[in-house]
């Protein structure tokens, strides 16, 4: 299939994406990045029967869209958002113990008697916003002060976005291009035209706060 033709397939699912969790934003420049997912998701996709492709888009779609979005506005998520997925995700475990299996999206919601769509809308976010996975290969000094996995359950994941709330804004933005957009620390200086000196300080700055943070909760 060619990358015109996956995105004639899937542009109802990258329009209505696009409506339902994005405001004041050209809808054109939503459909370009979320046209990017779906070829990225369908290049990836591995047809086992048992998962739609649809399904598995989804992710891919909103998270390119949420990455245009925020680009040069990092961390916008609400502190309310991420409350509420931190506490979708601890009940998630902690009734998992308890049950011997792990609840649905659906079933989640019907026990913390919320719509399913704002459970949704909240993992989704939360998931965007701390996609840590993708460091880069030449240097893992964020994951060297964090648990060195890169399975690292969603709730954990969330406990490292709250400790960037006491960085300043140049770490914030520094952190952000450097381990959420894989940028190398010249590129980053590029980026936001400061130089590789700064930048470098701010980011020792930033981890060390973020280090602090995590040892005591």
């Amino acid at each position: 299939m060619t990358e015109q033709e996956i995105i004639l397939e899937n542009q109802g699912l990258i329009y209505d994406i696009a409506n339902k969790y994005f405001y004041g934003i050209d809808k054109e420049d939503l459909f370009q990045a979320g046209a990017l997912g779906a070829i990225k998701a369908y290049r990836n996709f591995k047809d086992d029967g048992t998962t739609k492709f649809s399904t598995y888009a989804y992710m891919s779609i909103y998270g390119e869209m949420y990455q245009l979005v925020n680009m040069n506005k990092p961390f916008k998520v609400s502190k309310e958002i991420l409350k509420l997925a931190k506490k979708i995700e601890q009940t998630r475990y902690t009734l998992a113990q308890t049950y011997g299996k792990i609840l649905t999206n659906q079933e989640l919601a019907t026990y913390l008697e919320i719509p399913l769509q704002e459970l949704e809308y909240a993992l989704f976010s939360a998931t965007s916003v701390c996609s840590l996975d993708n460091t880069s290969k030449e240097d893992r000094s964020f994951y060297e002060t964090t648990p060195n996995n890169e399975d690292m359950p969603l709730i954990d994941k969330l406990s490292i976005y709250e400790s960037m709330d006491n960085l300043s804004l140049e770490e914030k933005q520094i952190i952000y291009y450097r381990y959420l957009n894989d940028l190398t620390q010249s590129e980053t200086a590029r980026k936001l035209k400061m130089s590789q000196v700064k930048v470098s300080r701010y980011e020792k700055k930033g981890i060390e706060k973020m280090r602090n943070y995590y040892e005591t909760v």
